[in-house]
């Protein structure tokens, strides 16, 4: 292993996003997980376990429980490392404890970790700004999806943060594959599992490795990000 790889501590390691993250690991050069977090296997540490972790790393990822998150966010702040938030239904005290907490450590929450998807948002919202018409977002998912979804969320506040207009978000549970549609006036993109997911948050871990505090998403994380860097992130 090169030593110069972004390590990363990875909670909800045996979730879906982490196995995948994983695998994605192995032929990637910049970036590897160092240790892992889970409820319920012998191979990881568990919740209780935090403080017996030896080995060392630059950040941590969690893709967990939100029964999880209170302790994770605490151990985060403890070992002064950045932490990028994939848990979704979060309450509103533990979003307000983090918020704070970026006044100490770096914190990643964007609702949307897809490099492609942000492309589609920026579309989106160029489209919002040249049309008259009203604007109805149509998020169609597999069936377990937590819905409305972050993405249509983070769609629907940008909009109107930059246009001033509002969205109608209409979500449907439909696909029994891992499938995420949206669409809205002309603009239509599909998401498939989430592999891409999986790279592209190995990809942000990179990128967080060395900001201090704050909270970022993407826009904020790419505008920031030194460009002769950028070959690094988008080559994988």
């Amino acid at each position: 292993m090169q030593k110069d790889r972004v390590k990363i501590l990875w909670s909800g390691i045996t979730g879906r996003t982490g196995t995948l993250a994983l695998e994605a690991t192995k032929d990637n050069q910049y970036v590897e997980i160092a240790a892992g977090v889970c409820r319920n296997d012998d191979r990881y540490y568990n919740y209780e376990e935090l403080n017996n972790i030896k080995e060392d790393f630059d950040v941590i990822v969690d893709f967990s429980h939100k029964d999880s998150f209170n302790k994770i966010l605490d151990y985060a702040i403890d070992a002064n490392k950045p932490l990028i938030i994939g848990t979704a239904g979060l309450t509103d005290e533990q979003i307000k404890a983090f918020e704070e907490a970026s006044k100490i450590i770096p914190i990643f929450r964007g609702g949307n970790f897809r490099f492609s998807v942000k492309k589609f948002i920026d579309d989106v919202v160029e489209y919002a700004k040249n049309t008259n018409e009203k604007l109805e977002l149509i998020e169609t998912h597999y069936k377990t999806k937590k819905i409305p979804s972050e993405t249509a969320k983070v769609i629907a506040k940008k909009i109107l943060n930059e246009t001033g207009k509002k969205v109608e978000i209409k979500s449907f549970l439909e696909y029994d594959e891992l499938i995420n549609d949206y669409k809205i006036g002309n603009l239509h993109y599909r998401v498939c599992g989430f592999e891409e997911l999986a790279k592209d948050v190995l990809k942000i871990a990179i990128m967080m490795k060395n900001k201090t505090d704050g909270i970022y998403d993407l826009d904020k994380l790419i505008k920031e990000y030194e460009p002769h860097q950028k070959n690094k992130i988008y080559k994988k």
